[in-house]
């Protein structure tokens, strides 16, 4: 599916930067998949806000002075919950790489990828192969409201929701549903493509079925990249008002 862009403006993919190396392998997979359905004429790259050579404005602003004669450069958070790097850390470094280029291009900050309905359908396909007492698992955040979209998709799922940075934690959880009964319990990612922390999450599941031999823990995979997951953010960059 081929999405019709504007061609003034030039997109910028900003996820969050990580020592482990896959994510932006997925991440560079992803963007030149996006080349191919955009407007061949659509300048698309990603950047990261952490972990990266140059801070995160800098990025910005170099890549605007290289995409040419555009009006405005489009940026969209790979992010799923609005913690603070999606409220705080992004718009303040937008805006100094505004101030750094000046009013010849606009920036422009799409809303974060897991606020979009068609990445909330996407994610709930990642479902259907596991236990019907399941449990998604986010990274969570502090920040006040930071995990609400989760509650919600949580609620509409039938699942029930844990966190890797706040609590209720992942044993908090399995620990409740165990209590309950049950003897098959899903464990379902909610995380763009694997890396570090998913590590970290498979280890955790693999300590918690030692301890609890009589239950079954089923863990899923992130989200990953898909052609649904492509034609999402393609939609997204399309629908950017003017």
């Amino acid at each position: 599916m081929h999405y019709p862009l504007k061609l003034a403006d030039a997109f910028l993919l900003v996820s969050h930067g990580s020592r482990d190396p896959r994510p932006q392998i997925a991440i560079d997979r992803l963007v030149a998949q996006l080349r191919l359905q955009l407007s061949p004429a659509s300048e698309v790259e990603a950047a990261q806000l952490e972990l990266a050579d140059k801070p995160l404005h800098l990025q910005i602003s170099n890549f605007a002075r290289k995409c040419g004669d555009i009006d405005r450069v489009v940026i969209l958070p790979l992010f799923l919950i609005p913690g603070v790097h999606v409220m705080e850390d992004i718009p303040t470094e937008v805006v100094l790489a505004q101030l750094e280029i000046g009013d010849k291009v606009k920036l422009r900050v799409t809303s974060f990828l897991g606020s979009d309905p068609d990445f909330a359908n996407l994610f709930a396909q990642n479902r259907s192969s596991l236990p019907r007492q399941s449990i998604i698992l986010a990274h969570g955040s502090r920040r006040a409201g930071g995990n609400e979209i989760v509650e919600r998709l949580a609620e509409r799922m039938d699942l029930v929701a844990a966190y890797w940075s706040v609590p209720p934690s992942l044993a908090q959880q399995v620990a409740a549903a165990i209590d309950t009964g049950a003897t098959e319990i899903g464990i379902i990612p909610y995380f763009l493509f694997s890396g570090g922390i998913t590590d970290a999450i498979a280890e955790s599941v693999a300590q918690l079925q030692q301890q609890y031999p009589q239950v079954r823990l089923v863990f899923g995979e992130p989200i990953g990249n898909s052609p649904a997951l492509v034609n999402t953010i393609g939609k997204i960059l399309a629908s950017i008002d003017p």
